[in-house]
């Protein structure tokens, strides 16, 4: 069984071998926090490990950022605020997943 952030389903979900993306995390914010943006996945059916996400401190959520959205604001990719990048894969089986993960700052 592979690392993974937690998600929260009414369905139990399989999933194959987990790929280690991280050489070595050297600072993450503390307890992680909720996706917010959970509809912009359920058609790739999970969030991959490595994603880049706008993470908010405060109210413990973030946002995991699509190729696409991320491509659309190529002119200036500062505007979404990206601040750091998803510790695990997440599962995403529907618009009712309750997930939650681990926000990396600096590591490789």
């Amino acid at each position: 069984m592979g690392t993974m952030g937690n998600t929260f389903d009414v369905n139990t979900m399989k999933y194959g071998h987990a790929r280690k993306v991280w050489r070595e995390i050297r600072h993450r914010y503390p307890g992680g926090g909720m996706v917010s943006n959970i509809s912009d996945w359920v058609a790739v059916g999970k969030i991959p490990a490595g994603t880049a996400v706008k993470f908010d401190l405060s109210g413990k959520t973030f946002t995991a950022y699509t190729d696409a959205q991320i491509k659309a604001a190529e002119s200036d990719i500062t505007t979404l605020g990206i601040n750091g990048y998803l510790q695990e894969d997440i599962l995403v089986a529907s618009e009712n997943t309750k997930a939650s993960g681990t926000v990396v700052y600096a590591g490789e």
